[in-house]
């Protein structure tokens, strides 16, 4: 079949047989549009042109390189297998004749981990990263330790970075030297619509406040769509299996056949998401049959061809996995996809005819996107990538080879936890650090593994680990009400995952048969992925030359198991707060819930390994996986990040400082109880007191204008005659100056109408305070007679204000601090308004106030205007 890259052919495979390079190795960055063929023609080029050694074709999903292995060997003639292959986790289907694989990049990264050089036996001789755009973390570092390669003993590698809708400047540069090709695409004409108006529903939904669910747009459109004879098979993207399964249900009970009673033919519709079986995912995807219509999440984005599709309604939207570095923990939210998804999706619908996309959101929404999705290492966690950069020798992580370094945070979160599980000291990797980065685990799980070994439990961790590594994120039993956990669960269980086992090994005895699992709410699908989790640990293990085929029994090895989970997840211990809607607190000031069914609801103290924000109708932080802890096993493995004993606290709720017997755990109180006022410390009760006092918390009556103006008058003299030698005043004066007053008190009721100045008056000597009377007065007489207050603010001269009238008689402006500074007027109106400031009081009389006089001796008749010496 002619395709589009094959236009390029030529260029795209000149100087593949020149003499390797390490200055000028072979790299091709590609850029080619859905549809042109890119990810099954360019590696049958490749070894068409005698490439030497295996070439990898790199996709970042499962799916995408099964079938596209299966594609491509059909191309070939060959059977899946031989010539052609695939490796994906837990299937491998390869053999020695094996030339083109299509790997996921976990599995390349961990080649490269095995294999650094890529050679021996099994030698690669050309890597393909496809959808290169999706940015991937894996991709990333792999790609960078390929161009390292080729710089140092392979120069005969080649690599090749495809991609479509990339903005690929940057990258050509960091590929460089490379020569860029791009390729046309075999696409029709694809007319996009959008939604302009949003419909609302009566009941809020998790996609905003009272917006109409996604599921039911998808109908609506849907019904619209079918009524167009070449509407071809119809391709819907949905964010994630929960509206999939809404919607299929809703088209179900819809009964999607419009076109039945104008041809008499019946829509199949067909699911399609990473984690269904294998067989379903090929029958959504097949060549011919019923017209479908697909419902898929964003795996049929890319690489994937599903035959026949010429319309796509798109909700526009993706489950995002991202990672808090500040809180440690995953989040999960529906958000909107960026404009360059948007057009690989609608790319779907122009393959084999001119086709349209339905957009279910307004033109002006989408215009507001972003133009590309961001790339995982500033999205994930990178503690795992981290480690092993540690154990290759790169010492300085930003010192990598990075196309795009990680985010500040990101990167302090890992070095964190890896000094805090360690692998790490004071930056530097430990021994027991390589242990963990030789292992094909995330540093947790690697641990967890050391740990188990240690304490005797090496059965129980690994089908933890097993279980933690599902698709489903930990999950064996169904969930919502289809759950089964309940019947699992026994009364004296310390730990979550002994119900998993239990569900486990129920499944293992069933065969792992899909009907009769569900019928007790289990997924068969994940207790079979465990089993396969188990055998490659139990390989792991027997590798390292560990017995891990002893029976699990959480209940004989609970002690030992909750030492080994507090090993890896010290930085996760938590304690119910209530057992009524089961919310949590945890270390790291971090809350969140349990479920109803958890085995720790009990539990004085539990581990937390799975900690997911969900966001939905509400947004809840769901944390799974616990097991109990004692606080003795605490004690003994991590004492010094315990604290016990009492101390004065303050309470906010009674606005009173307490005697506290306080038990804590790094910032998390386990428990806490309060004793007797009469072993508090009065000079600690004042201090807390005064605490709350500087920050606004608590208001002394007494602290007012008239205490600013003694403290305002203290610095202004201290600055002005310095040879007074006067104290200062600053925040820590003033906190002192707190404690004083407070000091006695245990409670806000008797500080609050406590006389504050017999405290200040205490900050100045005799002498001193004569000093500040006399020379920075509160009061001042003028030549005339007249009293007047002085206002003081620190910088700035001291002020008085006073009508015109009772100026008549003083000639000059008055001076304080010994003559040194003079006093600011302000000129007040007879309406008490200021109408001028001037430290120049003859200047005025002679300038001013004759201008003054004339403005305002009309509109104020009854005051006196003619000066009396």
């Amino acid at each position: 079949m002619k395709l589009p890259i094959h236009e390029v052919k030529d260029e795209l495979l000149e100087n593949i047989d020149a003499v390797p390079d390490a200055n000028s190795p072979w790299r091709v960055l590609v850029k080619a549009p859905t549809g042109s063929g890119k990810s099954t023609g360019l590696p049958s080029m490749l070894l068409d042109a005698g490439v030497e050694g295996r070439i990898i074709v790199v996709q970042p999903r499962r799916i995408a390189a099964r079938m596209l292995a299966q594609r491509v060997a059909s191309l070939r003639g060959s059977r899946l297998g031989g010539e052609v292959g695939y490796v994906v986790r837990f299937d491998n289907t390869t053999s020695a004749d094996s030339r083109i694989i299509y790997v996921t990049d976990g599995i390349l990264q961990r080649w490269l981990a095995e294999n650094p050089s890529l050679d021996g036996r099994d030698k690669i001789g050309a890597i393909i990263f496809d959808e290169f755009h999706e940015r991937r973390l894996a991709m990333d570092i792999a790609l960078a330790d390929c161009l390292e390669l080729q710089e140092s003993h392979r120069s005969d590698l080649k690599v090749c970075v495809m991609s479509a809708t990339l903005e690929v400047a940057g990258l050509e540069e960091y590929l460089d030297p490379c020569r860029r090709i791009e390729a046309g695409g075999r696409s029709y004409p694809v007319e996009i619509s959008y939604q302009h108006v949003l419909e609302k529903s009566k009941t809020s939904s998790r996609y905003g406040n009272n917006e109409e669910p996604v599921w039911d747009k998808c109908a609506r459109a849907v019904a619209e769509a079918v009524t167009d004879p070449d509407c071809g098979n119809i391709l819907i993207f949905l964010p994630g299996v929960y509206e999939i399964q809404k919607t299929v249900t809703l088209l179900e009970q819809k009964k999607m056949s419009s076109r039945a009673d104008a041809q008499g033919v019946k829509w199949e519709i067909c699911p399609l998401y990473s984690s269904l079986k294998p067989e379903q995912q090929d029958k959504a995807v097949r060549e011919g049959g019923a017209p479908r219509i697909i419902v898929s999440t964003n795996v049929a984005e890319t690489s994937l061809t599903i035959p026949g599709v010429c319309t796509v309604i798109d909700a526009g939207l993706a489950r995002i996995s991202e990672f808090d570095p500040v809180r440690g923990m995953d989040t999960l939210f529906i958000k909107k996809i960026s404009r360059a998804a948007a057009d690989q999706r609608a790319g779907r619908a122009g393959r084999v005819a001119p086709g349209k996309c339905v957009r279910l959101w307004s033109q002006a929404d989408h215009a507001k996107r972003a133009e590309f999705e961001l790339p995982e290492v500033r999205r994930v966690d990178i503690t795992e990538t981290a480690l092993r950069l540690k154990n290759r020798g790169v010492n300085e992580l930003l010192d990598f080879r990075w196309l795009e370094k990680p985010t500040e945070g990101g990167l302090k979160h890992a070095l964190k936890l890896l000094e805090g599980i360690e692998a790490l000291n004071e930056g530097r990797i430990t021994a027991l650090g390589k242990s963990m980065a030789s292992m094909p685990l995330n540093p947790r799980e690697a641990r967890l593994l050391l740990a188990a070994k240690k304490e005797g439990c090496l059965a129980e961790a690994v089908f933890t680990i097993a279980l933690m590594q599902t698709d489903s994120g930990g999950g064996i039993f169904m969930k919502g009400k289809q759950s089964g956990r309940s019947q699992f669960v026994y009364e004296d269980d310390r730990s979550d995952f002994a119900a998993d086992h239990r569900a486990y090994i129920s499944a293992e005895a069933m065969q792992f048969n899909p009907q009769r699992c569900t019928a007790i709410g289990i997924m068969a699908r994940v207790a079979r992925e465990v089993q396969q989790a188990v055998k490659q640990l139990q390989k792991l293990t027997s590798r390292m030359e560990w017995d891990a085929n002893q029976v699990v029994d959480f209940s004989n090895n609970e002690k030992a198991f909750s030492r080994v989970m507090l090993t890896a997840y010290s930085d996760r211990v938590a304690v119910l707060n209530s057992s009524g809607n089961l919310s949590c607190r945890m270390t790291g000031g971090r809350a969140g819930k349990i479920s109803a069914e958890s085995s720790v609801k009990d539990a004085e103290l539990f581990i937390v390994t799975s900690m997911t924000e969900v966001g939905a109708k509400d947004v809840t932080v769901h944390l799974g996986g616990c097991t109990a802890v004692s606080l003795e096993t605490i004690r003994e493995l991590r004492g010094g990040f315990l604290e016990e004993g009492s101390q004065a606290v303050y309470d906010e709720k009674i606005r009173r400082v307490v005697n506290r017997q306080q038990t804590k755990y790094q910032d998390l109180v386990i428990s806490s109880k309060d004793s007797n006022d009469k072993e508090i410390d009065l000079d600690q009760a004042a201090g807390l007191l005064a605490e709350r006092v500087a920050k606004g918390e608590l208001k002394l009556k007494k602290w007012d204008a008239s205490v600013e103006q003694w403290i305002a008058r203290l610095l202004s003299l201290r600055e002005w005659m310095p040879e007074l030698e006067l104290p200062s005043f600053d925040e820590e004066d003033r906190a002192i100056a707190l404690e004083s007053v407070c000091h006695g008190a245990l409670g806000y009721k008797q500080i609050k109408d406590k006389e504050v100045m017999p405290a200040l008056q205490g900050w100045l000597s005799a002498g001193q305070h004569a000093s500040l009377e006399a020379y920075a007065p509160s009061r001042i007489k003028l030549s005339n007679g007249e009293g007047v207050k002085v206002k003081y603010e620190v910088g700035k001269p001291p002020s008085i204000a006073l009508t015109v009238q009772r100026l008549y008689g003083v000639k000059s402006s008055p001076t304080i601090a010994n003559g040194a500074v003079t006093v600011q007027i302000h000129i007040c109106a007879p309406n008490q308004r200021p109408w001028q400031m001037t430290q120049d009081l003859e200047n005025f009389w002679i300038n001013g106030f004759p201008q003054m006089k004339k403005e305002l001796a009309g509109r104020y008749p009854k005051h006196r205007w003619d000066i009396v010496s």
